[in-house]
């Protein structure tokens, strides 16, 4: 399956394929450290076979339109995770969830991804809705639907596991008129 979302010349969102796992991976273990301080799910990221898995649940999610996750490339590089992590086409919303690799924070280029992938939800999934949650000391992570215009609905207590705890997630949405306004 090839799909992408050109942001510029330098800059896609892409749905992986298994050849793409190997690059991923390396990703991922080099940041590790970083990572894992928000994302339970980098200590089971133990080998290439787990982004082959985590690739194949991606394209069959993808094609059953449940969810729309992708990978982030910049100059040719694999640097990011972004995209739709569930979406309820019922009630016509969807989550976006992110990630990116430290060396690639501070220019600005998940701030790009994640209008991007806002943009894709209601232009092509028809969407209404579209919340994002991060935990309340991820402030990188916070910030952008702050500048994005999303609005803080609340916070979850306890909401999110860590390495080493539980800790309150905010979370924020935005509506597709809010948006387009």
């Amino acid at each position: 399956m090839t799909f992408e979302i050109k942001i510029n010349d330098k800059l896609s969102l892409k749905m992986p394929t298994m050849e793409d796992s190997q690059e991923i991976y390396k990703v991922v273990d080099k940041d590790r450290n970083h990572l894992k301080k928000w994302l339970a799910w980098v200590d089971k990221t133990t080998s290439v076979k787990n982004i082959e898995d985590n690739t194949t649940e991606r394209i069959e999610k993808f094609a059953k339109k449940e969810a729309a996750s992708f990978y982030a490339r910049y100059e040719d590089k694999w640097i990011a995770s972004v995209g739709f992590i569930s979406i309820d086409d019922t009630n016509k919303r969807g989550e976006i969830g992110y990630w990116l690799s430290s060396e690639f924070e501070g220019r600005g280029l998940m701030t790009e991804c994640v209008k991007a992938s806002i943009n894709y939800g209601f232009n092509d999934l028809g969407l209404h809705r579209i919340l994002i949650r991060c935990s309340v000391n991820n402030l990188k992570s916070a910030a952008i639907p702050k500048r994005l215009g999303f609005i803080l609905e609340g916070t979850s207590r306890e909401d999110h596991k860590t390495e080493d705890d539980f800790e309150d997630t905010f979370m924020w949405s935005i509506l597709e008129g809010e948006w387009k306004e």
